[in-house]
């Protein structure tokens, strides 16, 4: 995949998240059972952390060093510690983290030369796959999936 194709695929991922909490109000952001006990509020928290994370490692290749998201075995462990780090946080400085951080990504992206981002034997901690493969799962795959349990949420709710 070419840098130009991540760029649009990212943009247009975000879109899709965007459309799916287009018009809930903040109080409809709060209500659990989005994906499991979780709110909208705290999906998007959610994917606001691993898209800091990201970009964290897309600095990290910038330095020539293995990013540490590659290190977190116990994804399920640091979904909680995020949830529980978040969980009293404003919505007002989630949505604002998730719009800056998307903003870093989409700099940290265009940033990155295409070999890095497209050779599947650049990078050995990617075990054969390009690094566009790691920023997919990490961004725009990541918000169409949840995307989605926000949509079929809201058809659940009536909202």
């Amino acid at each position: 995949m070419r840098k130009q194709d991540i760029l649009q695929a990212i943009r247009e991922g975000r879109e899709e998240l965007l459309a799916a909490i287009a018009d809930l109000t903040p109080e409809h952001m709060r209500i659990p059972g989005v994906a499991g006990i979780w709110s909208v509020k705290d999906v998007l928290a959610h994917i606001a952390a691993w898209e800091s994370e990201l970009v964290t490692a897309l600095r990290q290749v910038q330095d020539r060093r293995a990013p540490h998201i590659i290190h977190i075995e116990d994804i399920h462990g640091w979904n909680e510690e995020q949830y529980h780090i978040n969980a009293r946080r404003p919505l007002e400085d989630i949505l604002s983290d998730l719009e800056g951080v998307h903003r870093m990504l989409l700099r940290a992206v265009e940033e990155m030369d295409e070999r890095s981002l497209t050779d599947n034997r650049r990078f050995r901690w990617m075990e054969g796959e390009p690094l566009w493969y790691l920023i997919a799962e990490n961004s725009y795959l990541h918000e169409r999936e949840h995307a989605q349990d926000i949509r079929l949420w809201r058809q659940r709710e009536g909202l």
